[in-house]
């Protein structure tokens, strides 16, 4: 029986937290979850979630920050506290992310594919280079205002000098959502002194750090080809397995919150997972997956 790890970044919602890890609570997995330093509630706050699953709560706490490198060392603790129980695969959810595949489908799926490696790549958008080419005096300050302000007039500076960081490397752009094999995710971490080297004076990493020593690694021969399945429906177009609509998001930064209305919507698509749903936004969604996929 191959067995997963599930990586879940949480900073809110306990409630749905909840819900999430009872949707993911199944002998074939183990559940790490990174709570937020900030987060109002604390691991007792998922005491009693998971009955068939070992539940890890990752200590210590970061304080993450959005745009923040603080992403990157939360995600890296998560792989590094997951490590040693060699696990088939390691997904990476957020906690507002839902399965919409039954456990079943998703470790069918799996097993079909087991030396793969789940990304979504993209093409660099404008201004992208910034992020990493350019040294960044305040990398945790991208949500705060002054923070942020003397950041761009930073890079400004260093844009009109033509003085330039991470000259050398060749840098890729993904969604920051994986699943990854255990050798994938062994290498990740293997490289945590130089990724640390990298971006610690940068913004935004989260798409790019893993995405970057992937795609300069072996494993890049390794990286899922939705187009090779795309007659079957296999997964549709999207490489990381999860189903995300950005088309009617709030702004760039930010995906559509799901709501019951989009129930038909999610029930149709080949994702196994999908974000970002919120209970404040609407709960009903949630009930009504959970209800969906629930196990005995």
């Amino acid at each position: 029986m191959n067995r997963h790890a599930y990586l879940i970044l949480a900073h809110c919602n306990p409630g749905q937290l909840r819900k999430l890890l009872a949707l993911l609570d199944d002998p074939r997995n183990d559940i790490f979850v990174h709570l937020d330093r900030k987060a109002d509630f604390g691991p007792e706050a998922l005491a009693g979630c998971c009955r068939r699953s070992t539940l890890h709560c990752v200590e210590p706490r970061i304080a993450v920050h959005w745009g923040g490198v603080s992403i990157m060392r939360a995600e890296l603790a998560l792989l590094e506290a997951a490590l040693p129980g060699r696990y088939a695969f390691y997904h990476l959810l957020s906690g507002m992310d839902l399965p919409i595949k039954t456990q079943d489908t998703i470790h069918a799926f799996f097993d079909a594919h087991p030396d793969r490696e789940f990304l979504n790549y993209w093409a660099f958008k404008p201004h992208t280079h910034t992020r990493f080419h350019y040294y960044t005096l305040f990398p945790e300050g991208a949500g705060y205002f002054l923070l942020n302000l003397a950041n761009s007039i930073g890079k400004g500076l260093q844009m009109l000098l033509g003085i330039r960081i991470n000259r050398d490397i060749d840098f890729r752009f993904a969604s920051q959502w994986f699943s990854i094999t255990h050798a994938c995710a062994e290498y990740v971490v293997s490289q945590k002194d130089w990724l640390e080297k990298v971006f610690c004076h940068t913004n935004t990493p989260d798409e790019v750090f893993l995405a970057t020593v992937i795609w300069n690694s072996p494993f890049r021969e390794r990286l899922y080809d939705p187009t090779e399945h795309i007659q079957n429906q296999d997964i549709g177009n999207t490489a990381n397995l999860r189903f995300i609509d950005w088309t009617r998001g709030e702004s760039v930064r930010h995906p559509w919150v799901f709501r019951e209305e989009d129930w038909a919507l999610l029930m149709s698509v080949p994702h196994l997972w999908a974000r970002k749903f919120d209970e404040r936004v609407d709960g009903r969604i949630i009930d009504r997956l959970c209800n969906y996929l629930k196990q005995d």
